[in-house]
């Protein structure tokens, strides 16, 4: 898997992820799919300033769009941008749950483009993933991954506690949250909500949150016509939840790591042979990295696992320093040995097309050139 970065929706289509049992996935399709029913959501104090912008999620035809909570609590002023340009200044607060981080917001509109609910709770661990995020309302990320978790939220830093989330390998837009996570058919699955620290992204169950519309009184935000897109010098001056990472450039940090540790949540691949797997490759010697074994002494952080009960294996590669998750994946491989090979060449891809001026594609593994003490 790639993170495919895209500016004003620029059309783009995805990898397609083998899962056995299901159709094969048309990408483009449910990237265009995802894509329309995105809005941005813009915030302020009323004064016309911008204290937070994020993604919200087009949930029916007449205007009800599922948002993060925390960005558009106590905000003076709101207002909400569709993919196809159109701008509404006036916006209502249907409901809000506090624990899950998750409000339904509503605009006078009809016939919009809007995801259909899925059943998260119905998916096989290993499905394919789809995923679209915005953190500056510049630059959107278009990803897809698996699922490979269904976990409770005490089991995640920082997430809360009493209900569950998804948890997936598709890559999101540093600090952001509000995005789409769908399943192969387009059917909307969860909301994703910031990383938080964790190790990887994850979502919360689309069902969960389905009865907000309906859940209070509507309370009217103030007009927010006045709110403005900033460019992108400006952009980083506005506040985002975990503003460190939002103002991140992940190309930038893959290009100046020196130190790489690795970590494994399976007894599939031991972290001997994903280090071996990594150093083997052809291009490792070229990267200038340094697998270390103590992770302070880290910059960067790989994790492999492997999907219980699947022969699908996984790897997120984040940020030490601001947690973020730079890229994911996963190959389907019959033994531990064989998904590492596969998984360290992703990975050694992925590192190529940062630091090399002109990145080749994994070839022969070469000498293990950076043994693990």
């Amino acid at each position: 898997m790639k993170a495919l970065i895209v500016t004003a929706f620029t059309a783009l289509s995805f990898c397609a992820s083998a899962q056995e049992g299901l159709p094969a996935p048309d990408s483009r399709a449910i990237y265009e799919h995802i894509k329309a029913a995105s809005v941005l959501i813009l915030s302020g104090d009323g004064a016309g300033r911008v204290n937070s912008i994020t993604t919200g999620v087009i949930l029916s035809k007449d205007g009800v769009i599922l948002a993060p909570l925390h960005a558009v609590k106590g905000a003076a002023a709101v207002q909400i941008r569709l993919a196809n340009g159109e701008i509404f200044d006036r916006v209502e607060l249907l409901g809000s749950d506090e624990r899950r981080d998750v409000a339904a917001l509503k605009i006078s509109a009809g016939a919009l483009p809007a995801l259909t609910p899925g059943a998260s709770a119905t998916l096989a661990l290993g499905s394919p993933v789809y995923a679209v995020t915005n953190s500056s309302g510049l630059t959107w990320l278009a990803t897809e991954g698996i699922l490979y978790a269904i976990s409770p939220a005490e089991e995640i830093s920082g997430a809360g506690s009493g209900f569950n989330l998804l948890r997936f390998t598709a890559a999101v837009a540093p600090g952001a949250s509000g995005g789409a996570l769908v399943d192969h058919t387009g059917a909307l699955i969860g909301i994703i909500t910031g990383p938080k620290g964790a190790a990887s992204p994850f979502a919360v169950p689309i069902e969960n949150v389905l009865g907000l519309p309906e859940a209070c009184p509507r309370i009217a935000f103030g007009s927010g016509a006045t709110l403005q897109l900033l460019s992108p010098q400006q952009a980083d001056t506005v506040p985002q939840p975990g503003a460190s990472a939002a103002n991140a450039d992940p190309k930038q940090i893959l290009k100046n790591a020196k130190t790489v540790y690795v970590h494994s949540k399976t007894m599939f691949i031991t972290v001997e042979v994903m280090d071996l797997a990594l150093t083997q490759q052809k291009e490792w010697p070229d990267l200038g990295l340094t697998i270390v074994q103590d992770a302070s002494l880290a910059d960067l952080l790989i994790e492999v696992s492997r999907v219980k009960f699947t022969n699908v294996h996984t790897f997120v590669l984040s940020d030490k320093k601001t947690s973020i998750v730079l890229n994911s994946g996963n190959e389907i491989a019959l033994n531990g040995d064989i998904a590492s090979r596969s998984l360290a060449k992703d990975i050694v891809a992925i590192f190529s097309a940062a630091r090399l001026v002109s990145p080749v594609k994994p070839g022969l593994p070469g000498p293990y050139s950076v043994p693990r003490q």
